[in-house]
């Protein structure tokens, strides 16, 4: 992981990772927003830029990601009603994150898809750290696993009495889900920073 990459994943961790409720489905709900976002946002900033629209472009990407968050809020209201209600304003915060119009707004000048590929996979980088974040929260804070149920209520599977895990409920508080993540940044940039090494290694070598 560069240095540009920790402070960006330090910022989004600060701005949705942390504030969102720590269960696994909320999770999922956060990382389809984040690919969908991203996705529209850069469609529409690349069409805005060759048709040269000036400015306003950028308030046009924000026009659409903003609307495509409503419809997606809406969407839940109607199909999974318990995820909508637990995180009610929550929606909003990765359209207005650094992480999403950081991404959209930048490279304006490339290709389309040369933009979504490195959009798209930059943001997939971040879903497999924000899942397995979710993920630990879920299994070792509450001791459950938790997905989209029926009825509008979702699934919850306990996997521990809550009584053994106690110790461990720590990082389903907001304290303990900032420790988390600076403990999980920490190791993916101590891991990457080895790889480089050898990577340099090897080439050295050769």
């Amino acid at each position: 992981m560069t240095k540009k990459e920790t402070f960006t994943y330090i910022a989004a961790s600060l701005a949705f990772l942390v504030p969102f409720p720590g269960r696994f489905v909320y999770g999922v709900v956060l990382v389809l927003e984040l690919f969908f976002l991203m996705l529209i946002g850069t469609c529409v900033s690349s069409a805005a830029e060759k048709i040269r629209l000036g400015e306003i472009k950028n308030i046009l990407s924000l026009i659409a990601i903003t609307s495509f968050t409503i419809l997606y809020k809406h969407i839940f209201i109607i199909t999974q009603t318990e995820i909508a209600m637990t995180l009610g304003f929550l929606f909003y915060i990765p359209t207005a994150s650094s992480f999403i119009i950081g991404y959209i707004f930048n490279n304006q000048d490339a290709a389309l898809t040369d933009r979504l590929k490195k959009n798209i996979i930059d943001t997939a980088r971040f879903v497999l750290f924000a899942l397995f974040f979710f993920l630990i929260r879920d299994i070792f804070g509450y001791g459950t696993f938790t997905f989209f149920g029926k009825n509008h209520i979702i699934f919850e599977k306990v996997l521990f009495d809550p009584d053994k895990i106690s110790v461990l409920s720590y990082i389903a508080s907001m304290p303990g889900a900032m420790c988390l993540s600076c403990f999980m940044l920490f190791l993916d940039s101590s891991i990457s920073q080895k790889m480089e090494i050898l990577r340099r290694a090897e080439k050295d070598g050769e």
